[in-house]
């Protein structure tokens, strides 16, 4: 099966597509992602290889993220079979004249889908936001990153063919690159969003591309919904009986340095700050974390432009007089790989955790920051909204019980996962996931990603009175 190739013919074929495709029972929607999901299966060593060629990110996480992918889509599909996805509200007899009131959940009609460059199996072309609005229903047309081409159209190439081998209809999956308008990817997403016959966006990128696209959905005649996350630094708080000894110490700046550095630092859930003790434990964690980071061989990035604005932070970052460590991996004389992200790290004070300390760097980079935990529900106060907030704690340490307790509040109130003794990367694909935060994380924090709860973001619930059950299919 081919595909639309232009932006018009792609979106016109969807909204033909919305009213049969919305009318498939649960049990075929299963049918069609387990499709995908085999699909992808069957073609996983080519993508693998292919992924890697664009992405230089290793053959291990790559074929990682396939089988995390095809996971996805068989949970979703079998998640909507079991009719889980439904809210099923009925309240007999409630309404006037003693009519019963029950809900249904009908999709919303085409999702315009952005592919991530980041996850080119998760949250590219085949991710969760496609996954999720087909499970709800909703015919797709995503537009693939212009980081990943070549990839990107073979996955939809699998996938297109594995929607018709279901007897879908034509412009249930569209597919769109940077050619369909003319090699500009930014006017092609905004045309995409603008399009009348998209009714709802998911996306996963920068702030500024998310905005952008919310500003444009915001300003058509019929607005319509943009689910965006848009990253975050996922703070981490170390509190001090967790690090009251060597072998504390030694296992969390292990533990912490690989995440900051896994897959080059280019996890929208990397921890990018972390509040240490400003005590001599802490100051020793603090230093051991940015040895462990430092000590990391250059990453290839994603492009030349993430590893140039990665390079430029850590410049930044040396003319503030910020402690740093991690630049020397250049060789003096030596021009860097243009594509090479170089680990460093910064450590600072509570005092002057200001300004660009703040924002989200994607690369492997952190932002150490000595502080008085007593300070800690004060300085969580002080942050936007985040995906991810973690606590380090000692769980035998009644003084740490403490302090978390009185953290917490605060983590809750910015974070849309809270995280206990562990990293924040790694997002499970389950039930209960919330992969979602307040603003400016996400366009609309009670939404999630990833876990089945992404399906609810393309259905809208309806009301029915008095209508008899037999009438509605």
């Amino acid at each position: 099966m081919t595909y639309h190739t232009t932006l018009d013919g792609a979106v016109a074929a969807a909204a033909a597509a919305a009213g049969p495709y919305g009318s498939w029972s649960a049990a075929r929607r299963r049918d069609l992602l387990h499709a995908c999901a085999d699909a992808l299966e069957a073609a996983r060593a080519e993508l693998v290889d292919l992924a890697r060629t664009e992405t230089a990110l290793t053959a291990e996480r790559l074929d990682g993220e396939v089988t995390r992918t095809t996971g996805q889509l068989r949970l979703y599909g079998d998640h909507v079979a079991a009719g889980r996805h439904l809210s099923g509200r009925t309240s007999p007899g409630a309404a006037p004249g003693g009519a019963d009131v029950w809900t249904v959940d009908v999709p919303l009609g085409p999702v315009a889908v952005f592919a991530a460059s980041n996850f080119p199996f998760a949250f590219g072309v085949p991710g969760g936001d496609t996954a999720s609005a087909l499970a709800a229903g909703c015919p797709v047309v995503v537009k693939g990153h212009p980081a990943q081409p070549r990839l990107s159209r073979r996955i939809a190439e699998v996938l297109a063919g594995a929607v018709a081998g279901a007897d879908a209809p034509d412009g249930t999956f569209g597919f769109l690159d940077a050619e369909s308008a003319g090699g500009d990817p930014a006017r092609l997403g905004i045309e995409l969003v603008r399009h009348p016959a998209i009714k709802a966006v998911g996306f996963t990128g920068s702030f500024g591309g998310g905005r952008a696209l919310m500003d444009a959905a915001a300003a058509r005649p019929e607005p319509i919904p943009v689910y965006a996350e848009m990253g975050s630094v996922n703070p981490v708080f170390v509190l001090p009986d967790a690090i009251a000894d060597e072998a504390g110490r030694e296992k969390w700046a292990t533990a912490l340095a690989a995440a900051v550095t896994g897959s080059g630092g280019q996890l929208c859930t990397k921890p990018g700050v972390v509040f240490v003790p400003e005590t001599d434990d802490g100051e020793a964690l603090a230093d051991l974390t940015m040895f462990r980071i430092a000590d990391t061989a250059p990453i290839p990035m994603l492009t030349e432009g993430m590893a140039a604005a990665h390079r430029t932070w850590s410049a930044k970052t040396a003319e503030a007089g910020a402690p740093a460590r991690g630049e020397s991996a250049v060789p003096d004389g030596t021009e860097p790989d243009a594509r090479a992200g170089y680990p460093f790290a910064v450590q600072i004070t509570a005092k002057d955790f200001e300004g660009d300390y703040r924002e989200e760097h994607f690369g492997p980079a952190a932002v150490l920051v000595r502080a008085d935990p007593a300070d800690y529900p004060a300085l969580a106060d002080s942050l936007e909204g985040q995906l991810t907030a973690t606590v380090i704690a000692d769980d035998a340490s009644a003084a740490d019980r403490a302090a978390a307790r009185a953290l917490l509040p605060s983590l809750v109130a910015k974070a849309g996962r809270v995280v206990w003794n562990g990293v924040p990367t790694g997002v499970a694909v389950v039930e209960a996931m919330q992969h979602g935060g307040p603003w400016p994380a996400t366009s609309a924090g009670w939404s999630t990603s990833v876990g089945t709860e992404a399906i609810r973001r393309f259905t809208r619930p309806v009301a029915l009175q008095g209508v008899p059950a037999d009438l509605v299919g």
